[in-house]
């Protein structure tokens, strides 16, 4: 009798160990899909400009697009997650996103690319990534909950590590649709096994959406990070760039009162304002969005330089950005633990630092960069940078909460982030390009070599070479000149672009810097142990200021409507 009890609880148990492996397994194919998307698109600029008869601006807006949906929905879809519930937000933004990336495998043009990959992979993104975490914390619990976030921030990491890679290649020797197109079928096969995961709680009461919450915020931030996206082409001072960006703020302070306005009210509110009243948020949200304006400013301009000044390929670009994604992945998956011995504030402080001096470094290599190995320190010490960051803030956003507002402050992360990544995108791109025209400007117009009558041409021919990132383009637009005023021309063009890289880094660094002495307002605290954000929550539940009320774990990181 004991022996088969014995027997019935050890097939419980392999029975259960099976199933986490499983739901582990499909999480984490989302995870991985979701993390190496981005990446894919930056190795891909040059082949989808000459696919698509499109500019490097219009890739530059579809990218901007794609993460200023993500930061515009991304509070949107935890709460649709606790409306509709984990597993079927989960679907949903499975089959959303399955639909933009196979529109975007076929995509005549750009306008189809930004379709089917900014706004419906965008929508998609901003549903599943809150549903996984959620789902994590019902399909696991105790130590194998740790485990599985563990390995998911390490596939996490391994995207961002071998995405570059992997899509130069495919990019290089098959096409940038079979990418996409493949991400379609792993998507697929995401959706018909989800349902073997348990979905999580149902929130009582289930909250509202707000509207018009929704509304304000996704506007607001839509014609802000917009206008300065049309600074590119229109510059700083353009009347409708000023127009944009002045109504975006608008929009956004008037969001501000509104939310302020409901959670007074008792109202269902998309954010509620009390949880900045935690330094740990306050300081911390605007500090990830440094570090990503940064780190997105590298990811799009070393595949431009990379392609328009020096001629790589997709792969060799990859080849280029591997060390960054090393450097990423070494310090994002050893060094979290450090944050329990030495105050994080002290580790981000670092990082941010040492993120300014790997662009410095990189900035002086670009002068005589001929290939990868030339930026390799440059780009290794900034992924060392960007990792050793990611592996304290987030952290630290989320453990200085209280329990009910964990779900909360997980949107509000994904939102700095993404809104990060879409200001550094716009912001480098157009820096890159009025540097770098302005440069050219000045060089030809000062030539003594090149005759008066080219002068203008030659100046539309090199802004038609930056805005198609191909070195070749500009080769063959002066092969007809005569040979000293070719070898003028190329010192111009090589002078003037390397000046345009070389500012968008730096601001990209001082954007760092900046990140850094924001830092000082992060609160002095050590990050939990093992448990993490859990161990947080039980040290909150056992306060004597906290009523003693008996808490469900697996609810404790879902958001309570009022």
């Amino acid at each position: 009798m004991n022996d088969n009890l014995e027997m019935d609880d050890e097939l419980q148990k392999n029975t259960a160990s099976n199933h986490g492996a499983v739901v582990l397994g499909v999480l984490s194919a989302a995870m991985f899909v979701y993390v190496i998307d981005t990446t894919l698109m930056n190795v891909s600029i040059s082949a989808l400009v000459e696919d698509l008869g499109t500019t490097v601006g219009a890739v530059q807006a579809a990218i901007t697009l794609y993460t200023l949906t993500m930061a515009s929905f991304m509070l949107t879809g935890g709460k649709l997650g606790d409306i509709w519930g984990s597993k079927r937000a989960f679907r949903i933004g499975l089959i959303i996103y399955g639909i933009g990336t196979t529109i975007t495998a076929f995509a005549p043009t750009i306008g189809f690319v930004m379709f089917g990959w900014s706004i419906l992979e965008g929508l998609g993104s901003a549903l599943i990534v809150p549903a996984i975490n959620t789902l994590v914390r019902a399909n696991f619990k105790g130590p194998k909950r740790a485990s599985a976030y563990g390995l998911l921030f390490g596939v996490a990491a391994a995207g961002a590590a071998f995405g570059p890679l992997i899509g130069g290649w495919v990019t290089t020797y098959l096409s940038w649709r079979i990418a996409f197109g493949a991400e379609a079928l792993i998507v697929l096969g995401v959706l018909l096994a989800s349902g073997l995961i348990t979905d999580a709680p149902a929130v009582i009461p289930k909250p509202k959406l707000d509207f018009v919450g929704v509304g304000l915020s996704v506007a607001g931030m839509g014609l802000f990070v917009f206008g300065i996206l049309q600074t590119t082409s229109r510059g700083w001072q353009d009347p409708l760039v000023l127009s944009l960006v002045g109504l975006g703020a608008v929009l956004i302070g008037t969001f501000v009162w509104w939310v302020r306005k409901m959670e007074r009210e008792g109202r269902p509110a998309l954010l509620h304002p009390s949880i900045f009243r935690h330094r740990s948020t306050s300081a911390g949200l605007p500090i990830l969005s440094t570090q990503t304006f940064a780190q997105a400013g590298l990811l799009f301009l070393i595949p431009l330089f990379t392609q328009s000044m020096l001629g790589f390929d997709a792969l060799q670009t990859g080849i280029t950005l591997l060390p960054l994604s090393i450097g990423v992945l070494l310090t994002s998956t050893l060094t979290p633990s450090l944050g329990q011995r030495i105050y994080p504030k002290y580790i981000i402080q670092a990082g941010l630092v040492l993120l300014f001096i790997g662009g410095f470094i990189l900035a002086g290599s670009l002068e005589d960069a001929t290939q990868a190995s030339d930026m390799a320190l440059g780009l290794l010490i900034g992924g060392l940078a960007i990792g050793l960051i990611a592996g304290q803030l987030p952290n630290l956003i989320l453990s200085g909460v209280d329990a009910n507002e964990a779900s909360e402050a997980s949107g509000l992360q994904g939102t700095a982030q993404n809104l990060g990544m879409a200001l550094g995108t716009a912001v480098i791109g157009t820096v890159i390009l009025s540097i770098a025209m302005s440069s050219i400007g000045d060089g030809v117009t000062d030539s003594t070599v090149v005759p008066e009558e080219m002068k203008s041409d030659i100046q539309s021919a090199f802004e038609n070479g930056l805005n198609s990132a191909d070195a070749d383009s500009v080769e063959n637009d002066i092969s007809a000149a005569p040979a000293d005023v070719q070898d003028e021309l190329g010192t111009i063009y090589n002078e003037a672009g390397v000046d345009g890289f070389q500012g968008a880094i730096l601001v990209g660094g001082l954007v760092a810097l900046f990140g850094a002495l924001l830092a000082f307002r992060l609160p002095k605290q050590k990050l939990p142990g093992d448990g993490g954000v859990e161990e947080a929550v039980r040290e909150t539940v056992r306060s004597p200021t906290i009523p003693s009320v008996q808490l469900e774990m697996d609810d404790l990181s879902r958001s309570q409507s009022p």
